[in-house]
């Protein structure tokens, strides 16, 4: 069967002008936000920022202002804000880090990941604001509204806004029949006729197996959706409480890997690139739900309690806070940097799976 999921890719050559571009942007926003919540929540408690960069690697461009020096980076899967005595070796001084409190020292880091939390209610309220909320999927077309990564449609190049005609010379009424035709043909190849366009296609698919319903079939497609229009104040409450669902979620699927019941299956850089821009190709309504789901993803991952993310840094914190004793700079400098080295291994790793997936 079909299932709804955030929005998918199209195929291997998907890497085109518009994939990268709305990459860029996409990207840039979420990394901007966070840095943004350090930034202004440690000018708030009176700690001094050194450097505010968006991305990581070369330095594009930047200037200079104040004591901040601000600059944009080459590769936007990052970034990062440098708070004036946040180094093992640097003197403390009244602006310094190592001069503020638990509670200020917690505030300046913990703003990263709830600046990105409020993103995500921000472009979800826009989204519901804007389009509507979603009422229901439209099962009287076979329009497809979005793609799987890694299943067969994604393979075989099926694209969002491809409308289904047959499979196996069999026309196509409705979303239901040909439902039913891919959830009984597990492991069979299907012939399927498409429209893209003006143009009449020929794909050939072999579902694969559902996830969520073991011996049925699946290509990686869904339907496209009916919004319902909604006033200010309700499409607020409705961005709000669809952040707090996709926490929820979130949470659940964690707790569910870390006791063995759910498998986590990582996307790296270039499924996430792919996923983008296929989101991109399907509608701007997608495309902030989209952006909205990965805010929310970087906020909850930056406060798991490892070394070099923000939990881990909030960990230090919290035993500071218990125990009354400041830990060793330079060991925890040194734990940090083990932490960012096995992140970085981990990213290296990924990425070369979602090329291995291509």
């Amino acid at each position: 069967m079909t299932r709804a999921s955030p929005p998918g890719s199209e195929g291997a050559d998907d890497l085109t002008v518009l994939t990268l571009v709305t990459s860029i942007l996409v990207f840039g926003l979420l990394i901007l936000a966070h840095e943004f919540g350090h930034f202004i929540a440690a000018r708030r408690v009176g700690i001094g920022v050194k450097e505010f960069s968006v991305g990581f690697g070369p330095r594009l461009w930047g200037w200079t202002r104040g004591e901040t020096d601000y600059s944009v980076r080459l590769l936007p899967l990052g970034g990062f804000t440098v708070m004036v005595g946040s180094e093992p070796d640097e003197p403390v001084t009244e602006d310094s880090y190592k001069a503020k409190s638990v509670g200020q020292r917690s505030l300046a880091i913990a703003a990263g990941p709830f600046m990105n939390f409020a993103l995500t209610a921000v472009l979800f309220a826009l989204l519901f604001g804007v389009w509507g909320i979603p009422h229901e999927a439209n099962l009287a077309s076979t329009e497809i509204g979005q793609i799987i990564p890694g299943f067969p449609a994604d393979k075989a190049g099926i694209q969002p806004g491809d409308v289904l005609l047959s499979v196996d010379g069999r026309q196509l009424e409705d979303w239901r029949v040909f439902d039913d035709i891919v959830a009984g043909s597990l492991g069979r190849e299907l012939t399927i006729v498409l429209k893209r366009g003006d143009q009449v296609r020929t794909v050939t698919v072999v579902p694969a197996s559902d996830p969520n319903e073991p011996g049925e079939g699946m290509i990686g497609v869904t339907p496209t959706l009916i919004y319902r229009r909604i006033g200010v104040l309700r499409a607020v409450g409705e961005g709000l409480a669809e952040t707090w669902r996709v926490l929820v979620a979130w949470l659940a699927t964690l707790i569910g890997f870390i006791t063995g019941r759910t498998p986590i299956d990582l996307a790296g850089p270039v499924m996430t690139v792919r996923f983008i821009g296929s989101t991109a190709k399907s509608g701007l309504a997608n495309l902030a739900y989209l952006a909205g789901f990965l805010s929310l993803n970087i906020g909850l991952f930056n406060l798991l309690p490892f070394p070099a993310l923000d939990g881990g840094r909030l960990t230090f914190l919290a035993y500071e806070a218990v125990t009354g004793r400041k830990p060793d700079p330079r060991r925890e400098s040194l734990v940090h940097f083990i932490g960012f080295a096995a992140l970085i291994l981990l990213m290296v790793l990924v990425t070369y799976r979602d090329i291995l997936r291509l």
